[in-house]
């Protein structure tokens, strides 16, 4: 399972073995002259680059956000409760829902000394309204301005109620003293990040970087631990070898069979499977063929037996998802349909409708003669991902289909689904509190762009009139009646047109070695989501963490 989508370009074969040669001399928890450092790692995610790039969250490294540059408040996604005040200590909206007022925290400093104000809070938001790129969250930005050093105002073009979790709980703030002379956040790398959060940048190589304790962070008794240190892997395969050989606290990464595998080796350690947040989902290219003819999307649709690739790939942990693309069991009250009962002539019958005609070799051809082959991308190393697509490729050729798996290394991916250089990806979507954060990440005509330019989160490149206006009156209001009858307009466009085609919902993978450290997510305090990529919940979670005895 895929979540945070951060991973970067694979390790050759010889840099994984020699980090696996150093793992095996050490333990997972360094407890030398440097203190308590726990070892984690994002995921299956090769070798790390140097980006750490707070405005684009989905294109950076897994493990900054949160720990080196941090919100306005911390939304737990795990389970319903209030935000918690980070560097801002309220925010409330004008009755309107148009302007939010930021009362900022005292004794804030940046890791280079200077003070945190509620100016780098308005340039913060400035910035995404001069580059509209940077507004990976669809926020509906009109201005935003600091009065004073303590008081921030943020004004929307409509109200906005329902985008207080993007706007204070997922826009990483950042240095104005700094980012101001940068003449374009969109493409800089921010190779020495300078934030507020409790961990600092101390070494960085495409193996291995460490975060260390922020001596100077703003909360008092935190972190407790001394670092962080983040390791690649290839892939899920020599990942799990070191995290099975006690060599990982944090782990991050798809374990067959985790009750046997994992939780029974070591009563001292625990899966915490959490409530199913991420819609791992076929990501269409809406713009080319075959992926934009609705009777190929369709046809994949009813062709796809999702029970067994629950059963096969994820041993029952994994659900059959909500075909709205809808969070099961939190979002039930939304739905308007059951699961997707798999068909193959039902899906050869909608093809044949639109005019296609079966070859002989049992493959469907257009009426031009285009044979229905579809490439589909999948980072390399993806090991439960990958076997899921070998079940799909049996799937659809029953329906005439023949899929064509493209293994490409993370940071090409990447790319290629931000730019729309694609046909098909399988990808992780969701890990939202609510219906309208879901459905405006993935499917506002704000969030995505024209192919070759770069989308922020709406990767089909999907824009629906109707879509918008129902996403515009959810994020206007809190009346529970109003967003329930439109997520259930929304809800009806998907099953009608398809945009995304879900395939699973998956809890995080995420795995803790509790010998060295407590504090972690569990069941019953799941204060934050527990996987290592999920910004700014990794932050959140290792400042929470406190060495054992």
């Amino acid at each position: 399972m895929k979540a945070g989508r951060h991973r970067r370009l694979l390790a050759p074969a010889a840099v994984v073995l020699t980090l696996g040669l150093a793992l095996s001399s050490c333990s997972s928890t360094a407890t030398g002259t440097d203190g308590v450092i726990i070892t984690a790692n994002t995921g299956a995610s090769g070798a790390f680059v140097r980006n750490f790039n707070p405005f684009l969250p989905n294109q950076a490294q897994a493990g900054y956000g949160g720990t080196i540059y941090e919100s306005l408040l911390f939304f737990d996604m795990a389970e319903r409760r209030p935000p918690v005040p980070q560097l801002a200590t309220a925010a409330t909206f004008s009755p309107d829902g148009r302007t939010l007022t930021v009362t900022t925290r005292d004794g804030v400093k940046w890791q280079d000394g200077q003070a945190f104000t509620a100016q780098d809070v308005a340039f913060t938001f400035d910035a995404m309204i001069k580059h509209p790129e940077l507004n990976t969250n669809g926020l509906t930005l009109a201005a935003a301005t600091a009065p004073d050093d303590h008081t921030a105002k943020i004004t929307f073009a409509q109200p906005a109620f329902n985008q207080l979790w993007g706007a204070a709980g997922r826009t990483l703030i950042v240095p104005k003293h700094i980012w101001e002379k940068i003449a374009d956040p969109a493409t800089e790398l921010n190779a020495n990040p300078v934030g507020t959060g409790p961990f600092t940048l101390d070494a960085f190589s495409p193996q291995t970087f460490l975060l260390k304790k922020n001596p100077g962070y703003w909360e008092q008794g935190k972190p407790a631990i001394d670092g962080v240190r983040f390791i690649s892997f290839s892939d899920n395969t020599s990942a799990n070898q070191s995290l099975l050989a006690g060599k990982i606290d944090w782990g991050n990464t798809f374990v067959p069979d985790p009750e046997k595998n994992w939780v029974a080796k070591d009563p001292k350690t625990h899966l915490v499977p959490s409530a199913g947040i991420y819609q791992t989902s076929l990501v269409p290219n809406l713009t080319t063929w075959p992926t934009n003819d609705l009777a190929v999307r369709q046809a994949m649709n009813l062709a796809l037996d999702r029970k067994r690739i629950v059963e096969t790939v994820y041993f029952g942990i994994a659900k059959v998802p909500s075909p709205e693309l809808l969070q099961t069991p939190r979002d039930d009250g939304f739905r308007i349909t059951g699961p997707v009962t798999r068909d193959p002539a039902a899906a050869r019958a909608a093809l044949e409708k639109a005019g296609y005609t079966r070859g002989a070799d049992g493959v469907y051809v257009d009426k031009g003669g285009r044979r229905l082959e579809i490439s589909i991308k999948v980072v390399t190393g993806y090991t439960d991902y990958i076997q899921a697509l070998q079940l799909m490729q049996q799937q659809l050729a029953e329906a005439g289909i023949t899929l064509t798996v493209q293994q490409v290394s993370s940071a090409q991916f990447n790319s290629d689904r931000s730019t729309g250089t694609f046909q098909l990806l399988i990808d992780g979507l969701g890990g939202k509190p609510d219906p309208y954060q879901l459905y405006n990440q993935v499917l506002a005509s704000a969030t995505t762009a024209p192919i070759g330019q770069k989308a922020a989160s709406n990767w089909s490149r999907f824009s629906d009139p109707q879509v918008d206006a129902a996403l515009s009156a959810m994020a206007g209001t809190d009346d529970e009646a109003v967003l329930k009858q439109r997520a259930q307009e929304i809800a009806r466009v998907m099953l009608d047109k398809l945009p995304y085609v879900p395939i699973f919902q998956n809890s995080p993978n995420a795995t803790f070695l509790a010998t060295k450290v407590t504090g972690w997510p569990t069941d019953d305090n799941a204060y934050a989501l527990s996987r290592a990529d999920s910004y700014p919940d990794t932050g959140f979670v290792a400042k929470n963490l406190k060495p054992v005895g």
